[in-house]
């Protein structure tokens, strides 16, 4: 196999893993431990029967194909020691507007807050799954 299509290999299953756990991840965070916050704040959001999975499904695979894309672009390494600094820095990216969607949402600060870190620990946990992934089948 070439070094071109180990690399493909790698990209693409380090994104789908990475997908994965963004579902699950989103799933956990925004169906179960936000569930109440959501509850309070109900005449800010869809009603159930307007949200769209599909739209939802494309974003996490769209997140999750870019961390993979991204990362052989920083510089993969076989120690993942790159993921750190890879994940920490988007994670830093993600968190910021939902930061910032307090200024213009009706919402409690603590719904930015709790999307800011939700955001972080997607993006990172991202990284790192991706390194592993891609370091194994890409690298």
């Amino acid at each position: 196999m070439s070094d071109n299509s180990r690399m493909m290999k790698g990209m693409f299953l380090g994104g789908l893993a990475a997908f994965i756990f963004v579902f699950l991840f989103e799933f956990l965070v925004h169906g179960f431990l936000m569930k109440e916050q959501y509850e309070a704040t109900m005449n800010v959001w869809r009603p159930q029967a307007e949200s769209n999975m599909a739209v939802m499904l494309l974003s996490q695979f769209l997140f999750a194909m870019a961390v993979a894309f991204f990362y052989p672009i920083v510089g993969p390494d076989k120690e993942c020691k790159k993921a750190a600094p890879f994940g920490f820095g988007l994670g830093l990216v993600m968190a910021m507007p939902q930061i910032a969607s307090y200024s213009y949402l009706p919402i409690p600060i603590t719904i930015s807050l709790l999307w800011a870190v939700a955001s972080f620990v997607k993006a990172f946990g991202s990284a790192f799954i991706v390194a592993k992934v891609f370091n194994k089948f890409g690298g």
